[in-house]
């Protein structure tokens, strides 16, 4: 290298290198992908969200899976559902499938079928204190899979994780309530890969089931990241 290309270099580099490491920068490599409603969750993979304004995006195909049939194991977790002002809103919510078929219109379009709902499990854990993040959720999952508290997953199962009110739900760096109204991901566990929905507490019930069925429909569309999005 010759004098004058190793003093253009020095003079350079230090800008390059403050550009790359510019908090702007920094913000942008963990806020979020370049896919519409995708995020980074809490150990760098992609999640899909439900976003918190409900806006629609339209759909394009990615080659990847998409579920043939989906089935809904719904998991009530959070102390809050003991209380039975709060549990009968578990009616509206324990078969998306049957109630909230036009929230699912994207499954019938793509011949996806959806099976009845499998019995729901209710965990009153004390989660008024915690910060629930998405490893909170599949540690949670491990747990009642090991237990067989719910059934194992199969190619069909699609778990809904409905948080109690007063739960702080986060993924990665997005708050619920602000960043997501709603999100779906998926693990490999002992048991095998697990694809579940998380669906924070929302005041209005129609809402809470748009909500969590869209979730739902998504994670039969877009399974492991590569299908419908």
């Amino acid at each position: 290298m010759n004098r004058l290309a190793l003093s253009v270099l020095l003079l350079v580099a230090p800008a390059m290198f403050a550009q790359a490491n510019s908090p702007a920068k920094a913000a942008q490599s963990i806020d979020r992908p370049a896919e519409p409603n995708l995020v980074f969750d809490d150990d760098g993979g992609k999640a899909q969200i439900v976003p918190q304004d409900l806006s629609v995006t339209e759909k394009t195909f990615h080659g990847g899976e998409v579920m043939k049939s989906a089935q809904q194991v719904s998991i009530f977790l959070g102390s809050p559902w003991a209380d039975q002002s709060v549990r009968v809103r578990q009616t509206a919510l324990l078969d998306l499938g049957a109630t909230q078929a036009a929230h699912l219109a994207d499954l019938k379009k793509n011949n996806v079928h959806t099976l009845t709902a499998a019995p729901s499990t209710e965990d009153f854990t004390d989660l008024a204190n915690a910060q629930v993040n998405d490893l909170t959720i599949q540690r949670k999952l491990s747990d009642l899979l090991a237990s067989k508290a719910i059934p194992a997953p199969s190619p069909t199962t699609v778990y809904v994780v409905y948080l109690a009110p007063g739960v702080n739900s986060s993924l990665g760096v997005h708050k619920a309530g602000v960043d997501y109204a709603a999100y779906h991901n998926f693990v490999h566990l002992e048991a095998g890969e697990v694809r579940y929905v998380v669906v924070p507490f929302h005041d209005n019930a129609d809402r809470h089931s748009a909500v969590a069925a869209r979730a739902f429909a998504e994670t039969a569309l877009n399974p492991n990241g590569t299908g419908w999005y």
